[in-house]
């Protein structure tokens, strides 16, 4: 115990390496008799607590962390400051400086497609420069219209550039990133572009995208869990999916895509290993508990162009929708409280008129991993995906593969056309233990899995399957409608 006078308390270190949980201060007025006034709580989602048996010590999502145990009667109702467990990084001493093993020049690079508006007419571009690159631009042609002896002239849209700045990254501080939106494109056509400055030897190599088709047609998406860990051995999975599956139209990455969400260098290390993929096809991910770190998805919402039409009262990009075809993906921020986006999920579900449904979020409904539960997504969210019937959610963070039976009011039912089948996945290196649950009809661990779901217009099916690194099929499912 340590006292101290009225006033600014600095509360100090937390850790040396940020790897351990976050102490907890419990404070008592000197005299009983004492009011004690807490004010002025900074960072802001620190709260003020009261001291008690079973009291969750951290602010983000209480289910998942443990409970103080019993207390000596002396600790008994005191007053305690609930800290941030993801905020473990933010005062730690060693490995505070680092360096990145891909440092930005001034030719492009990290060139990745996402999404931010309708898929039909519009592409969003984004990459990265060197610092002495402060403008961007990006040349692009139908590739009907290309001919590499004599190509058509290119239109050309002008990019918009922030400077990113890392002081903590000792080789490669200062970086710029640009991004451009592409619009009134045709749908289900081909397109070529490069990213640039507009100098003559600024240019990127030549990559393509295709919009979404206008109408109602077949088509196949990838979707992978947590990269997170091992990006190196990540990215021989994914540019490997890529080679086996070029007719993918998207990739869905259920977060976690890195381990250390507000540490450049990781994302660096994230683009590196899936260049040659993310330049030519979308890339729609969700935000993981890993990419919230120290509290807040910074980086992770500087990285990606997404679409902004999630809840009101919520962070744009955070949570957002999208048709493609006949199916329609529901993305969703399990950092967040699941009560926050229960109503426009409801919303969005009750409005939707897509033959296949999707909902795609980080921590799972129906965990892996021993210990692990997540009941606030089952009070608030799998009851609309059984009203409005959900066919399949796409998960991560338990690190193993996991296709639950079919399932309706928390309940295994006896086929798709009744119940949701909740999928967990993970493509990185870092593995967890898997219990086997009730609701587990096929589960495997020590497996880095890449998922291709096929939509097939003709008979309604959906086929699932699930590959290991070397494309072998290890799970699979067809739905019919």
């Amino acid at each position: 115990m340590k006292d101290f006078e009225a006033g600014r308390i600095g509360l100090g270190v937390n850790s040396l390496t940020g790897g351990n949980s976050h102490y907890i201060a419990a404070l008592m007025p000197l005299k009983k008799e004492t009011k004690l006034e807490i004010t002025e709580l900074y960072p802001g989602q620190l709260r003020v607590g009261a001291l008690k048996d079973g009291l969750q010590p951290f602010v983000d999502r209480p289910e998942a962390m443990p409970k103080l145990p019993v207390l000596p009667g002396v600790l008994s109702g005191l007053a305690v400051i609930r800290t941030q467990n993801e905020s473990r990084d933010d005062a730690k001493l060693i490995n505070l400086f680092r360096n990145t093993n891909h440092p930005a020049l001034a030719k492009p690079d990290q060139v990745v497609l996402t999404w931010s508006g309708d898929p039909q007419t519009t592409q969003s571009i984004q990459w990265r420069t060197g610092p002495s690159i402060t403008k961007g631009e990006v040349q692009w042609v139908k590739k009907s219209d290309y001919n590499r002896f004599q190509p058509a002239q290119p239109k050309q849209t002008k990019a918009t550039t922030f400077k990113m700045e890392n002081a903590n990254l000792l080789n490669d501080p200062v970086v710029h990133r640009h991004t451009v939106t592409l619009t009134d494109l045709d749908p289900g056509t081909a397109y070529i572009y490069s990213v640039g400055d507009g100098s003559d030897d600024g240019w990127s190599e030549l990559a393509e995208f295709t919009t979404a088709p206008g109408r109602t047609e077949p088509f196949s998406f990838m979707y992978m869990g947590d990269a997170q860990n091992g990006l190196e051995r990540w990215g021989s999975l994914v540019q490997s999916a890529y080679r086996q599956r070029p007719d993918v139209a998207f990739c869905i990455m259920a977060g976690d895509l890195v381990d250390r969400g507000n540490e450049r260098d990781d994302w660096d290390s994230f683009f590196h290993s899936s260049r040659g993929v993310y330049d030519h096809r979308p890339v729609v991910p969700a935000i993981g508990n890993h990419e919230n770190q120290g509290g807040h998805p910074g980086m992770y919402l500087q990285m990606f162009d997404l679409p902004k039409n999630g809840p009101e009262g919520i962070e744009p990009e955070r949570a957002y929708t999208f048709r493609y075809s006949n199916a329609e993906f529901f993305v969703l921020d399990t950092n967040l409280t699941m009560e926050s986006q229960a109503a426009w999920l409801e919303k969005a579900l009750a409005a939707s008129t897509a033959t296949w449904k999707f909902a795609v979020y980080h921590h799972p409904a129906y965990s892996s991993k021993p210990e692990r539960d997540n009941p606030s997504i089952r009070e608030h969210w799998t009851p609309l995906f059984d009203k409005y019937h959900l066919d399949m959610a796409l998960q991560g963070h338990d690190h193993a593969y996991l296709r639950t039976y079919p399932i309706k009011d928390q309940k295994k039912v006896a086929s798709t056309a009744e119940g949701t089948v909740y999928i967990v996945s993970v493509s990185g290196t870092k593995y967890y233990e898997q219990d086997k649950r009730e609701y587990t009809e096929f589960g495997m661990t020590n497996t880095s899995t890449f998922q291709v779901l096929d939509i097939q217009i003709s008979g309604n099916r959906l086929v699932y399957r699930s590959y290991d690194t070397d494309g072998k099929l290890r799970d699979n499912l067809i739905i019919e409608k």
